[in-house]
């Protein structure tokens, strides 16, 4: 009796305990799937930082889930954490071997670690889930090449050609292999193949020139493409390809006239000729070939009079040759001819701002701040329009709207955004929020030289924490040595804390490096004179400073009482 009490007992406590366990089980499992979910939605939200936190927390519970371990790799890849984002992915595809999905994670991770040597086990492991994916095998090639390890990925391009049949792709990458293998006649013959199979397609003669040119043998490239023009005349590529044969045999004169002959045909589009000439731009000799690129683009312009495009790259190329008279006219005409493109107005502006037409640039600045009011760039340059014609309520608008929509990574423009409403700020008696744009350009780049020397100017006008404002301009004038502007600041402070001999040896190291007489610089000069005692070199300065801001447009009504009463007034 008494041992069957026991066993009884025995087994009533063996049946409680399941019952716990498979409560636990069942809580754990709840748990788990919300752990999940919450990571998912804090992901969705961009709360990184807390997905992974969750997702850790999830592995604590339950280290078997594939899932999981999938979803934290792929955060850690995209917070660049590309070791543990490695460790994790493995472990997903040891967890679940056969998705698909885990191991092209995996390979995507080795990618960005250039960790080539891991990449052709996995894509072995993609074509053994899925053979019938062409992509794969090419992918296990070429990782193959890229670990150097070239009998292999040769012979893993001759299984593609087993398995998928004969491309041109195969052949283009059996070239590359050939060349590294330093057997060039290989690398020619497998190109000439292309010729062979397809001799009325550009593309065989192509390559194979091309081939050539890498080979250092302009020659030999010239003489199939040839060919090709008498199989395909006319074509605009193989003309293209010549003229760069021609330039490396250094006979600019036959480069010049197969580019233009590649330019006049009408088997090249638009766009294609908007990408040569983009590409001209962008070459490194762009300033040997300017008068023919900048010919090429008022040819465009002929050639599609109602595209606002064309006139816009015209615009873009004369910028860039320091034709800036000549680019505003070509922006003036594709806003003419399309007003909604933002980047033309930004041009413009930009350009009219440089070249000192601030009436110009104040009306295009009306226009393109109301068509562009999300757009940063565009408000920044309308407010520089406005600010440079005092119209400060307008210029605040413009900075501010720039600060409401410009990218928080686009530091340098984010800086010169405060930079500018400091300015602005100022203008407009509004000093307590003039200095704290100008704390938050500082705090951005503390570098920033027009920043630094701006707040530091006006400071000292404002005979405000002056020492501050030494701080500010001495580092400016370290920065950027020889700026009459960022000495004259620094005179000026210096002046407003009463240290005029030191002020005067920063005045005229101002007028020195100035090269030209400046009517603030001159009139600065005659107050710290009169300071140091010199009145009447003071008084010689004023006249001169008189005379100068007469020329220029200055108000010189100060000046004139200053001379007149020959003495310093604020």
């Amino acid at each position: 009796m008494i041992l069957k009490n026991k066993i009884y007992w025995f087994i009533c406590l063996l049946l409680i305990s399941g019952q716990q366990v498979l409560a636990q089980t069942a809580t754990d499992s709840s748990q788990v799937k919300d752990l999940y979910y919450q990571a998912l939605n804090e992901k969705a939200r961009g709360d990184i930082d807390l997905a992974q936190t969750t997702l850790h927390k999830l592995l604590k519970l339950d280290d078997s889930n594939d899932a999981a371990y999938f979803e934290l790799a792929r955060l850690e890849l995209e917070d660049k954490n590309l070791g543990d984002a490695a460790i994790h992915a493995k472990k997903a595809t040891t967890l679940k071997p056969d998705n698909e999905w885990y191991w092209v994670l995996l390979a995507d991770i080795y990618k960005r670690m250039e960790d080539f040597n891991s990449l052709p086990p996995i894509f072995d492991q993609l074509i053994r889930i899925k053979p019938e994916k062409k992509e794969y095998f090419y992918d296990r090639a070429y990782a193959l090449f890229l670990n150097n390890e070239l009998d292999k990925s040769l012979q893993a391009y001759h299984e593609i050609e087993q398995k998928f049949g004969k491309d041109d792709n195969i052949i283009i990458a059996r070239q590359e292999i050939y060349l590294k293998q330093k057997q060039p006649k290989k690398a020619i013959e497998e190109v000439t193949s292309i010729i062979e199979k397809e001799p009325d397609s550009t593309k065989g003669y192509l390559l194979l020139a091309n081939l050539y040119l890498k080979l250092n043998k302009p020659k030999e490239a010239i003489k199939v493409l040839d060919e090709g023009h008498a199989r395909i005349p006319g074509d605009p590529y193989i003309s293209l390809s010549k003229a760069d044969a021609y330039h490396n045999l250094k006979d600019e004169e036959k480069s010049t006239r197969e580019l233009r002959m590649a330019f006049a045909s009408e088997r090249m589009d638009f766009e294609g000729k908007m990408r040569l000439l983009i590409s001209l731009m962008s070459d490194p000799k762009s300033n040997e070939m300017a008068p023919i690129v900048r010919d090429l683009a008022n040819t465009l312009t002929i050639s599609y009079p109602t595209d606002a495009r064309a006139f816009a790259l015209y615009g873009d190329i004369l910028a860039q040759q320091k034709q800036l008279k000549e680019a505003r006219e070509q922006y003036l005409k594709a806003i003419d001819i399309n007003s909604r493109v933002n980047t033309i107005w930004e041009q413009l502006l930009q350009i009219e701002l440089s070249l000192g037409m601030q009436k110009e640039a104040l009306a295009h600045a009306y226009k393109a701040s109301a068509l562009f009011p999300q757009q940063p760039l565009t408000q920044f340059f309308s407010g520089h329009a406005f600010f440079m014609e005092k119209k400060y309520t307008d210029a605040r608008s413009c900075f501010e709207a720039a600060l409401n929509y410009v990218d928080e990574k686009n530091t340098p423009l984010l800086t010169q955004v405060y930079s500018s409403l400091g300015d602005t700020y100022h203008a407009l008696d509004m000093f307590a929020e003039s200095d704290q744009a100008y704390e938050e350009a500082l705090a951005i780049d503390s570098n920033n030289v027009g920043t630094l020397n701006n707040y530091a100017y006006y400071l000292s006008l404002r005979k405000t924490n002056l020492e501050a404002a030494a701080k500010m301009s001495r580092k400016s004038n370290e920065l950027e040595p020889n700026n009459p502007t960022f000495q004259d600041t620094y005179a000026w402070v210096l002046f407003q804390q009463g240290n005029y001999a030191e002020a005067l040896k920063w005045i005229e190291k101002a007028i020195t490096n100035s090269g030209e007489k400046s009517f603030a610089l001159l009139e600065h000069y005659g107050d710290i004179l009169f300071k140091l005692g010199n009145i009447e070199k003071a008084v010689s300065k004023w006249k001169e400073a008189k005379a100068t801001g007469e020329t220029t447009g200055e108000n010189v009504e100060l000046l004139t009482k200053k001379i007149d009463a020959k003495k310093y007034i604020e």
